[in-house]
């Protein structure tokens, strides 16, 4: 009903052959789906928001906050459009092309402060992975919450976003080889979603949330396990060592420590050379880990993964979203 709604008031008018033609549909495909005899696929759906210029957030969640090019969508006083809300978006039409649908998140108990809800999410995390977390904090999300983590290769500059509609809910994490960085955004939008700060698709207000950022530094760096270290004492090689285990960086370190009110002792010196640099001093075979590619390659969740390429093979979907979301070309697959 919102594609039809956006051609009726095209300004130009835009007949269903034409428009078709515009984004690589046969009218036969293109009329069934307006009858909702088959679903748009992701692509369709980034295509038909272009044409008919719209936000691809709108059409696929229906949320008239962000704005559409053509402002057919008012922002709310206090909002601002958020830039990367195509990209963010695009998973949602990927999830409703092929049915499926994600686990309702719980929320944690009201006025929880970051340490707390951290501490309890911890311990699910730990549980779900069957070893300390960090070791992959995306599957653990995913099996402890049922909800997707993306990791995108290609796009807009962001760190990371959670997304949340009626039926499903995800987080999707810029590519970078900085995995620790990444794991910081990630648990970043997890505390988001688990707090009920999470504001909808596409949308920020202007000032960062500080509990879901204080949650994310407490769920990766606990306060009784960095209170337990004499940092006074510490080497170059054992803040490594740290680093690596904690799967934070040392900036993020830093910040934590002084939050404490930690002294960070002579061998935090070190963190100014940057985590990276730490890390391959003490341990060069570090970066041939495959935490360290953790987030360098795209990522979608296996069920989804799954349900596309059955898709493929029963012939009820094009592949195109499962070639956008591997950053693949559709012949490869």
């Amino acid at each position: 009903m919102r594609v039809q709604d956006a051609m009726q008031s095209h300004n130009d008018g835009l007949t269903q052959a034409k428009m078709a033609r515009e984004i690589g549909m046969s009218r036969d495909a293109l009329s069934r789906s307006l009858s909702g005899q088959r679903n748009f696929s992701a692509t369709e759906l980034a295509k038909l928001s272009k044409v008919l210029e719209v936000s691809l957030s709108w059409l696929v969640t229906g949320d008239p906050r962000p704005e559409g090019s053509n402002g057919r969508a008012g922002q709310a006083a206090g909002w601002k459009h958020d830039s990367v809300a195509e990209t963010v978006a695009f998973p949602a039409g990927a999830y409703r092309e092929v049915g499926l649908s994600t686990g309702t998140v719980p929320q944690l108990e009201p006025g929880l402060g970051p340490e707390e809800g951290a501490a309890a999410v911890a311990t699910l995390l730990d549980a779900a992975l069957g070893q300390d977390f960090v070791h992959d904090l995306p599957a653990a999300i995913e099996r402890a919450y049922g909800i997707g983590v993306f990791v995108a290769a290609e796009g807009p500059a962001f760190d990371a976003r959670a997304m949340r509609t009626h039926d499903v809910t995800y987080i999707m994490v810029r590519g970078t080889g900085a995995w620790y960085q990444a794991n910081l955004v990630l648990a970043r939008e997890l505390g988001a979603l688990l707090g009920g700060r999470h504001e909808g698709i596409g949308i920020r207000t202007q000032a960062e949330d500080g509990w879901a950022r204080d949650f994310a530094l407490a769920l990766l760096l606990p306060a009784a396990r960095l209170r337990s270290i004499d940092w006074n004492r510490q080497t170059p090689r054992e803040l490594a060592g740290f680093l690596w285990e904690s799967g934070a960086s040392a900036k993020a370190l830093a910040h934590r420590l002084d939050a404490l009110g930690i002294g960070r002792g002579p061998a935090m010196v070190h963190a100014d050379e940057g985590t990276l640099q730490l890390l391959v001093w003490q341990d060069p075979e570090c970066l041939s880990h495959h935490r360290a590619g953790a987030y360098r390659a795209p990522r979608i969740p296996a069920d989804l993964f799954g349900a596309h390429l059955f898709g493929m093979r029963r012939g009820v979907v094009d592949g195109s979203s499962l070639a956008w979301m591997l950053d693949t070309p559709l012949s490869e697959l």
